[in-house]
């Protein structure tokens, strides 16, 4: 009494040939026909197709992660333009005050960009020593890069930070153009 296989396997072929593929697989059926009839030979596949197959889902999750990534750096960019957007507003006073004093526009983008820059740099400090704390945990999930990986712990903090600059930015030069007089009469 025959047993049937608990698992179905075909017998893989692998050749290199010149040929194309089309050229290549007719000359392969012909001589596994040579051999034995009953044999079929029905996924023929160059090795780039099948290459590309196997890494077709890691591929895709590599793209989802990459449009999330940079979802969340447009959306951190935003929240750091609307957080420092609000400080610029609630100094427009001050900023007034400084101007009718002799402050020049540079001396207020200074002085906003330099408290961006002090509220970036804290922020770097944070997320540097937390993520150095947490990396335990994602390390068996790195394929080819150390837990602590120096470029990419000062790759990403100086993106971060460039972007937060960039952000903070527009908000420094809406309070260089604050008018001294109307900021005096604010509140």
């Amino acid at each position: 009494m025959e047993q049937a296989p608990s698992t179905y396997s075909s017998p893989t072929i692998v050749i290199r040939t010149a040929l194309d593929t089309r050229a290549a697989a007719t000359e392969l059926r012909e001589a596994v026909a040579g051999i034995d009839r009953a044999m079929p030979v029905d996924q023929v596949q160059t090795m780039e197709q099948l290459v590309s197959g196997s890494v077709a889902q890691p591929r895709f999750r590599m793209l989802i992660l990459a449009a999330f990534s940079l979802l969340a750096l447009v959306m951190a960019s935003i929240g750091i333009y609307a957080v420092m957007n609000y400080l610029v507003i609630q100094r427009t006073r001050e900023f007034g005050i400084r101007m009718s004093m002799g402050a020049t526009r540079s001396d207020v983008l200074q002085l906003v960009l330099g408290r961006a820059a002090v509220l970036i740099g804290i922020g770097t400090c944070v997320g540097l020593a937390g993520s150095a704390g947490l990396v335990r945990l994602i390390a068996t999930l790195l394929f080819g890069t150390a837990p602590l990986d120096p470029l990419t712990f000062a790759a990403a903090p100086a993106l971060l930070a460039i972007v937060a600059l960039a952000a903070s930015y527009l908000p420094a030069r809406r309070a260089t153009r604050v008018d001294p007089v109307v900021a005096l009469r604010y509140e």
